[in-house]
């Protein structure tokens, strides 16, 4: 993949939210500029930088590819813990198991847990092969010590449904990643339009509005929405079945578009959690209780907005 060369200073997803900004300030200053460039700030050159704006928004955050990447994250990450008891069940056959032709402790069940608690699914397919080469090579003894055909066959299928999956969710990401690469010129070009407006806008008010200056200055602009996120929250309480509040629930939260090293937080005392500056995208949740359970579930963060996911056991 080319490299993303943008000509300004900012993340890809911060692109649509500078542009904004950019055409809201100018939209107020709009009888400065027109006085200024009156043949260069007309209607039709703010219809094009809608329109492109509108154009890149799309690139950048694809509503229909985004949606189903969403998804898709969502349920990998379901099928993913949802091993945790499949792992459970056949360490007690394994431990049953009398001729194994090979230790217990290299079986592959503890490998598969570490990459299930990880969510590294590229290394779990890989073990979950081993395991299931171990198994089919030790299955006599497995069923002699109550292991049936159709698990197997089960977890076969769990396997393939990941690895399918999986591929799936890097496919949706690389179509992503291509739609920014393929249309960099398109991005670029807005970004030309949007340097434009910073440069006449210091022209007009360096020696006369300091605070408007800021309006039109990357460093500024980058500042603002970077404070913003750090005003993005999602907040919960945790409770049991009885609607009691829980607490050391394990929070952890994923950005669902990237699969990324997400953020940890613990419920306190009366099952409350608060999850802080937040980019603004939707995440998968992961909610591990202390007996082992977990549960997935998902939210968007929103740029200065409490977004609340309750969970109730």
């Amino acid at each position: 993949m080319a490299e993303i060369r943008l000509i300004i200073l900012a993340r890809l997803y911060e692109i649509a939210t500078i542009c904004g900004f950019t055409r809201d300030a100018i939209h107020i200053d709009i009888d400065d500029f027109t006085d200024y460039k009156p043949d260069k700030y007309t209607t039709a050159f703010f219809t094009a930088l809608d329109g492109k704006i509108d154009l890149v928004r799309n690139i950048v955050n694809p509503v229909v590819l985004t949606k189903a990447l969403k998804e898709v994250t969502f349920w990998l990450t379901n099928e993913v813990v949802d091993l945790r008891q499949t792992m459970n069940l056949l360490e007690g056959y394994v431990e049953d198991a009398v001729g194994l032709n090979i230790a217990k402790k290299d079986f592959g069940i503890k490998e598969v847990r570490e990459k299930i608690a990880s969510m590294d699914v590229e290394g779990l397919d890989g073990d979950l092969s081993t395991l299931l080469s171990n198994i089919t090579s030790n299955m006599p003894v497995l069923e002699t010590a109550g292991y049936k055909p159709a698990m197997k066959t089960a977890l076969e299928n769990t396997k393939k449904k990941i690895f399918d999956d999986n591929a799936d969710q890097n496919k949706k990401m690389k179509e992503r990643s291509d739609l920014v690469t393929d249309n960099l010129e398109v991005i670029n070009d807005l970004l030309t339009d949007i340097k434009g407006i910073w440069a006449d806008g210091k022209r007009l008010y360096r020696l006369t509005n300091k605070e408007k200056v800021k309006y039109y200055t990357n460093s500024d602009i980058l500042k603002r929405i970077r404070n913003d996120e750090l005003h993005t929250e999602i907040i919960g309480t945790v409770t049991d079945e009885n609607g009691l509040p829980m607490k050391n629930v394990k929070i952890v939260a994923r950005p669902s578009t990237e699969w990324k090293r997400g953020k940890t937080v613990y419920t306190d005392d009366m099952g409350n959690y608060a999850i802080k500056g937040m980019r603004p995208t939707n995440y998968v949740f992961t909610f591990k209780f202390p007996d082992g359970k977990i549960v997935v579930d998902k939210a968007d963060a929103v740029t200065n907005k409490k977004v609340r996911l309750d969970l109730k056991a």
